[in-house]
């Protein structure tokens, strides 16, 4: 049987075959056109990890590479982030989100904001007696083992108050082989994953990761396993995109007094492997704001 959530997925991708392209599709289209290097999107050039505090202990992707996109990776990575913006763009404020049954699992972090997600665990199942915490899975969610590149399940913002900005998307997904998600095409999205999260079991939120049980328990909290689910951010947000790596596992100008919304502040300059915010390319066929995102783009 064919879930829902696929046929989703199948039908926004028709959509973006057929409706007008936006931001990042433009400007993949523009470099294959005029055979000019792929955009900035598509090729990473910071450095990344999966492994390090707060992430696990394996590296999933030694002895790999990341590299340019060829032309029609990047169009295809190019179309899924203009929807997932566009998806991402409803929610503007924690608030909003908020409004719409997104609650906060991760209080704001720098360097990452918070992660608001929808349909996560709550407490009500924390307590529920049949839930495994040992190998999680929440009933009747997105947050499942589909890869949906153009709904992410997490989205995070500037802060802990109604007010606070988005500044990124996370996707989340479980798997069975002890390896993550396929994810986009390419090598450029390494995935990382937290061992375990523990939760206060009055909010579901996170205040510890990677703790035993009887750290967790010690407390007050409950520990979640979380082994088997892999996360990846995406730093797409206008005027706070990580030109040097979109997929990274940290944002260096989410800092703790918050983000920098100025590709022209020396942080962007600095943390671009020396290419500028944008380069000259990307900066002469990126829309204006009033193009992008596509607003003519329903979700179903």
């Amino acid at each position: 049987m064919i879930s829902f959530r696929r046929m989703r997925f199948a039908a926004l991708g028709l959509a973006v075959a057929l409706i007008a392209t936006g931001c990042y599709s433009l400007q993949a289209q523009t470099a294959t056109k005029t055979a000019a290097p792929v955009p900035w999107f598509c090729n990473p050039t910071a450095p990344n990890s999966v492994t390090g505090p707060g992430m696990g202990s394996i590296d999933w992707y030694a002895g790999t590479s990341r590299a340019p996109l060829d032309y029609a990776k990047c169009e295809s990575v190019a179309a899924n982030f203009d929807v997932a913006k566009k998806y991402a763009l409803e929610y503007p404020t924690a608030g909003d989100a908020e409004a719409a049954g997104f609650t906060s699992t991760f209080g704001f972090i720098p360097g990452m904001g918070t992660h608001h997600g929808r349909d996560a665990i709550t407490p009500e199942l924390l307590a529920d007696p049949n839930f495994n915490r040992q190998n999680p899975i929440i009933p009747n969610s997105i947050i499942d083992d589909v890869f949906d590149p153009n709904q992410p399940e997490f989205l995070q913002y500037n802060g802990n108050t109604p007010d606070s900005k988005l500044v990124g998307i996370s996707y989340y997904v479980r798997t069975n082989n002890n390896l993550p998600p396929a994810g986009f095409p390419g090598n450029n999205d390494w995935w990382h994953h937290h061992r375990s999260l523990c939760l206060n079991p009055s909010t579901a939120q996170a205040f510890a990761v990677n703790t035993s049980d009887a750290g967790c328990a010690s407390q007050g909290g409950a520990n979640v396993h979380l082994q088997n689910y892999y996360m990846l951010h995406i730093w797409l947000v206008d005027k706070l995109e990580y030109a040097a790596d979109i997929h990274a596992p940290m944002h260096p100008c989410i800092t703790g007094s918050g983000a920098i919304f100025d590709m022209n502040h020396p942080c962007h300059q600095q943390n671009t492997g020396g290419a500028g915010a944008l380069s000259a390319q990307d900066a002469a066929t990126k829309p204006t704001a009033g193009f992008c995102p596509i607003g003519t783009l329903g979700q179903t």
